[in-house]
């Protein structure tokens, strides 16, 4: 956490990045500390939040605003004609917070920035570390990288320099669609060129938030295979780190499972026993089912990492299917157990929900 003291007023607040899930703390302490208020603004929308101090000491936790100001946006805006473009899954939000006493005045006040990310992590892991991906190159593919700053990307493909130079501006999470890949080679490598690309290990702070650390010139930052598939189900969904995932997975045998309410509606408007339309008084009809389409989906015999990779698939609440010429459908992967076994290689199977299977109902 950063820390700061004015007026004898120690206030400790957010880190450089942030994750919208996670604790977004604010903790302020000294004499005569009764609240702190923080307004939590975003492109023009604002939120303001106020918490009671105990024993001159403070900690508010904002991620609700967070999350709220990250309502309304598109979360499959991704434009694949286009080689980069910034991502809606991060963004900086501006803090004002104000250290007030029991009498409603203000003992101190600053103001900050953090960069919060549509995710969440735990401890130990790698925000913005190096990656190995898969492209499955008969569908749409892209890689998310965190630029803090302005800096220069250069494309190696089986391993040469390719002409290809991106230049990147501002901050933000950038998708690199697969325009920026030369065709037909087997694997392909992104580098940054000046050594501007910032990660860090997530640490036990217990904020979760952290700064960033700068990459040396040349540092990979992500490793691509290729893999010429042409049938299965593609599929696309947000990452615990905010960041757009794809795999293609081979398809098992469709189930239908078809379910009833088990109400019924007894034959009260004709005779007891109705032998025109069937109706027997002692049983009614029944009165709605419900109807649930899955289809299995199998990553065969994958390594480890993948196999935590596409496991972010089945916790993640945005998950699309790819239908062809550039549409995509809102899907669901069923909850279920996912045991991670000690082989080196193994099976991913999840199931794949159908949404919007419409029956009739009375």
């Amino acid at each position: 956490m950063r820390q700061t003291t004015k007026n004898g007023i120690t206030i400790k607040y957010s880190d450089a990045i942030g994750f919208a899930f996670l604790p977004c703390i604010i903790k302020a302490s000294g004499t005569g500390v009764a609240s702190i208020e923080a307004t939590i603004s975003r492109e023009g929308k604002a939120h303001t939040y106020s918490v009671e101090a105990f024993a001159d000491s403070c900690i508010m936790d904002y991620r609700e605003y967070v999350q709220a100001l990250f309502d309304g946006m598109t979360f499959g805006g991704i434009d694949y004609t286009k080689e980069s473009q910034q991502s809606n899954l991060g963004a900086v939000f501006n803090i004002s917070v104000k250290v007030r006493n029991s009498d409603g005045n203000d003992l101190a006040a600053i103001s900050y920035t953090t960069f919060y990310v549509w995710g969440a992590m735990r401890a130990g892991e790698t925000w913005n570390a190096p990656k190995t991906l898969t492209w499955f190159t008969h569908f749409p593919f892209s890689v998310g990288l965190y630029i803090s700053e302005a800096t220069s990307l250069l494309v190696y493909a089986d391993g040469r320099v390719t002409s290809k130079h991106l230049d990147i501006t501002g901050q933000g999470i950038v998708e690199l669609t697969d325009k920026i890949l030369k065709a037909g080679a087997r694997a392909y490598s992104i580098k940054n060129y000046g050594g501007n690309i910032q990660q860090a290990t997530f640490d036990t702070t217990f904020d979760f938030t952290f700064y960033l650390k700068t990459s040396s010139s040349y540092t990979e930052l992500a490793a691509i295979k290729t893999d010429s598939t042409e049938k299965g189900t593609y599929l696309r969904w947000v990452d615990r780190h905010g960041f757009y995932r794809y795999w293609l997975f081979t398809e098992g045998d469709e189930s239908r499972e078809i379910s009833s309410d088990t109400s019924f509606v007894r034959n009260n408007l004709g005779e007891y026993d109705d032998a025109i339309h069937g109706y027997l008084g002692a049983n009614g009809r029944r009165q709605g089912y419900a109807r649930e389409d899955t289809i299995p989906l199998c990553a065969p015999l994958v390594d480890r990492e993948t196999f935590d990779f596409l496991q972010d698939l089945a916790s993640s609440p945005v998950v699309d299917m790819y239908l062809g010429d550039g549409n995509w459908q809102s899907v669901t992967i069923k909850a279920g157990t996912y045991t991670k076994t000690t082989a080196e290689l193994q099976d991913f199977v999840c199931n794949l929900v159908i949404n919007n299977t419409q029956i009739q109902q009375l």
